[in-house]
Order: C-alpha cells, then sequence, then structure tokens
C-alpha cells in the first residue's frame, strides 16, 4: 500500500533514476523531472559534462543495481557491455612493484560507458507505469509549506517557457550540485551543512582508439596508478561495449594530460613501466582528445543539521562528490538507494512514515559515505598541495597502503580483499583486521626480500 500520492524527484541520472525506483510501490505517482531532453537512443546528454569519458560501474554498484531492477546485469551484457572477472583480462599497475597477476577473484567487473549503462536504468525505470518521466525541464524552486515546516511542491519551467508546479510530498533531489535543497533550507531561514572538501585540481583527457589486426590487447582494461606524492600522472585502457576502447590520462596541475594525440602519446611515455604507452603506439586514434578537470570533492554534512525539512532529501551527489577518478559516483548512488527503498518499506505501516525519514536514512548513508570518502580521500591528500585536512595518521595509512599492494601482489586471500574493498562489495574493515594487519606486514617483508624495495611499515 503506498504512503503517499506524488513524490517528485529532481534529476534523471544515475541518482535520479535509483531514487526513482526506491519509490516504487511507496507513492501512487513519482514524477522525476530533467533539464535535459533526454536521447532516444544510447548516447551522451549534456546535462552529463563527462559523459563522454570513461565510467566504471563497480561490482558493489552492479550488485545495487541488480537489486533494484531483477535482470540489470544480464541486460547490460545483452545489449554489449564486456563483463568478466575483476581478476582477470586486467593489467592493475601500482607505483614500486610489477603489475598484479592475474587470478579469478569471484568479483564481476562491467566495462561500458556511461550513456549504456544510464540508458539501461531509464528503460528498466520506464517498465513501472507509476513513474513519469517528464524532460526538458528547468528546475526553479523547492516550494516549502506555508509554515515552512515541509515541502508542498516543485516549481519549473519547460523549454518553452511554460511554468509547472508539481506537488509533492516528498521531493528527491538528485540534482549534481544540490543548490535547490541549499536554497530551500535558506528561504526557510535554516542554517547551511557544514561541508569537508579536498581540493584536487585532477584534470583527466580522453580519446577513444582502436587497434589493427594482430595489435589488440589481450586485456580489457589497463590501470597505470600515479607515484604518490612524486608524480600524480596516471593512465587508463578500458574496454566498452562497441569496437572502440577508452584511452585515458590524468594528473595534477603541470602533470595535465595535453588535449592532442602526438602530445597525448608522448605523455604516456612519461608513465612508469612503459606497457601502456607501447600498447598505445599502436593505437588509432578516433576524433577528438576529450578534457575534463574537477576541481573539489564535497561532501555536505545535512547528517548534523536540525530542525531538518519533512519531505526534503538531497540524494547522492548532492549529498556527496567524489573524484571521478575512483569510478566511485554511481556506485554510491545505487547503494544509497537500496537504503532507501529497504527502510520506506520498513516504515510502511507507521502512522507518519516521511516523519524523520531523511534523518532516518542519513544514520544508514553515512557510514557508507565514510567508508567511500577514506578511500578515495586517502590517496588524494597524499600530494602536499592538495586542500583539505589531512588525518593525523595520514603518513601511516600510505604506508600501510603500500604494503598492502605488495602483499595483495603475493596472495591471492589479500589481492582478493583488496579488490573487494576496491570493487565497494566490502568495508575497508575488510582488510583493517588485526589478523590482516600482521599478514600484510609479513607479506611486505618478504616482497622486499625478493625484489629488493625497502619495506614500507604497516
Amino acid at each position: 500500500m503506498p504512503i503517499g500520492k506524488q513524490a517528485v524527484v529532481i534529476g534523471a541520472g544515475m541518482g535520479g533514476l535509483t531514487a526513482a525506483r526506491a519509490l516504487v510501490g511507496m507513492f501512487e505517482r513519482i514524477v522525476v523531472l530533467e533539464r535535459d531532453v533526454l536521447p532516444a537512443g544510447i548516447e551522451p546528454r549534456a546535462g552529463v559534462p563527462q559523459g563522454r569519458q570513461p565510467h566504471a560501474l563497480l561490482p558493489g554498484g552492479l550488485a545495487a543495481l541488480d537489486d533494484l531492477f531483477d535482470g540489470y546485469g544480464a541486460a547490460l551484457h545483452s545489449a554489449g557491455a564486456k563483463i568478466d572477472d575483476m581478476g582477470m583480462r586486467l593489467i592493475y599497475e601500482f607505483p614500486g612493484q610489477p603489475a598484479m597477476p592475474e587470478r579469478r577473484l569471484g568479483i564481476t567487473l562491467v566495462k561500458a560507458t556511461r550513456p549504456l549503462i544510464e540508458g539501461t536504468v531509464r528503460r528498466f525505470i520506464g517498465q513501472h507505469q507509476e513513474v513519469v518521466l517528464l524532460d526538458g525541464r528547468r528546475v526553479t524552486e523547492i516550494v516549502a509549506t506555508p509554515d515552512g515546516s515541509a515541502v508542498s511542491a516543485v516549481r519549473c519551467e519547460t523549454r518553452d517557457g511554460t511554468l509547472e508546479t508539481h506537488e509533492a510530498e516528498l521531493v528527491i533531489d538528485a540534482s549534481s550540485r544540490g543548490e535547490l535543497t541549499l536554497e530551500f533550507l535558506r528561504a526557510t531561514g535554516r542554517a547551511m551543512p557544514a561541508e569537508t572538501t579536498i581540493g584536487v585540481d585532477f584534470s583527466y583527457s580522453t580519446v577513444l582508439v582502436d587497434f589493427p589486426a594482430g595489435h589488440a590487447p589481450r586485456h580489457q582494461v589497463h590501470m597505470n596508478l600515479p607515484d604518490a606524492p612524486a608524480s600524480s600522472r596516471m593512465g587508463l585502457l578500458l574496454a566498452r561495449e562497441d569496437d572502440y576502447m577508452f584511452a585515458a590520462l590524468g594528473g595534477r596541475g603541470k602533470d595535465a594530460p595535453p588535449a592532442d594525440w602526438p602530445g597525448f602519446l608522448a605523455c604516456a611515455a612519461q608513465l612508469p613501466g612503459g606497457a601502456l604507452h607501447a600498447t598505445l603506439e599502436h593505437a588509432r586514434p578516433h576524433g577528438k582528445v576529450l578534457q575534463y578537470s574537477f576541481p573539489e570533492s564535497r561532501r555536505r554534512h545535512f547528517e548534523r543539521c536540525e530542525n531538518w525539512p519533512r519531505g526534503l532529501m538531497p540524494f547522492a551527489d548532492a549529498i556527496c562528490r567524489f573524484n571521478p577518478v575512483y569510478g566511485q559516483g554511481m556506485t554510491a548512488a545505487a547503494q544509497q538507494a537500496v537504503l532507501l527503498r529497504d527502510l520506506l518499506d520498513s516504515r510502511r505501516r507507521q502512522a507518519q512514515p516521511l516523519a524523520g525519514l531523511f534523518e532516518a536514512l542519513m544514520e544508514q548513508v553515512t557510514p557508507l559515505l565514510d567508508n567511500i570518502w577514506a578511500l578515495s580521500a586517502l590517496p588524494d591528500l597524499a600530494y602536499p598541495d592538495a586542500r583539505g585536512e589531512r588525518p593525523d595518521n595520514l603518513d601511516e595509512a600510505l604506508q600501510f597502503n603500500i604494503a598492502l599492494h605488495r602483499a595483495a601482489f603475493l596472495d591471492a586471500d589479500i589481492h582478493q580483499r583488496l579488490f573487494n574493498v576496491i570493487a565497494l562489495l566490502k568495508p575497508a574493515s575488510e582488510i583493517q583486521s588485526e589478523a590482516v594487519v600482521e599478514k600484510v606486514q609479513r607479506l611486505a617483508q618478504e616482497f622486499a626480500a625478493v625484489h629488493g624495495q625497502a619495506t614500507a611499515p604497516a
């Protein structure tokens, strides 16, 4: 039985679409408002400026989407996405050691473009008659009740200038910037949430490539990670659903990659190891080298706010926007949607299920975000010029990360634990127990003895 008549979701990206799915069965009508005119097929759209860049649907995200949309992974595969074990057909180069050996880890990794991942979600959403997707609409305001205690509607403007008002008992702000939520708080006399930011000033360049016969790489993923803090240069070669691959380079400040193919190759030649550059020397570029920059990761601590308005729910990037280089955003959104769906279901029989809903959701979402934020903040804060508050144990944590990768090179169990954490299938505590830390210390010493590397203290 529904708990309300109408909910409005702002934004039809991965956050908005998964949030809409969480509301199915809970409201008689769910209106999704999207500024873009959505494509009929699978193609990039203006509202996702990084949509032509490589995207990763981490295994934790695939699991969440399969939970929300029965058969999602199979549909993605049928549409051409390449799916394999995360430990196979993947070159993972971490500084100061050989590439990780191929091992079957039992972790499923998807290789596909952002438009295919999002378009497949949109197709599943279209199967629910109570969800109405209205595109070409710019949301101008979230409207409060006369006393300011709750939301009452959402106002928007169509491309021809028509003004619309959509009544709502629940408003999910899944716009990427979350400014509509902040404007609502200001308009109703509430304090702004505290924010934590990490200035990364990261830039990356991407070009589509293919390879002549006899030179196509066997691996579907090649990751060359930066040697922080000495260098922020990193590289990626990533398969997609068509006959092309993404070739991408990234870096901070002076390490920012160029926007032309000869310069792109020259920049790739500066990556350690040389393997990725050797592969790219055989590549044929198609189209322009596309650039994208990301200034800072940002987390808004809505969980600390008091007197929260009933029915207002910032979501996904509106709460926390991660450095996209780690590919965590889509997964975080889908996992939040699973939490929202289950929370709503548990409150179905309450007299006032929307009262305190957002506060209850944040109790569950905060530990999830704590984990993901720590995974991305740690490597970002390794650079002295990164803007942000550093934890007291940063150096110790960075050294443990080095030891962990060396242990994973030698040991399949540590390899699997590490990749489960990277995949957002398991929390970081999976690699932080006393027994695991002791094993990592021992294996890191063995690695140093064999490879002549100074052992990183764990």
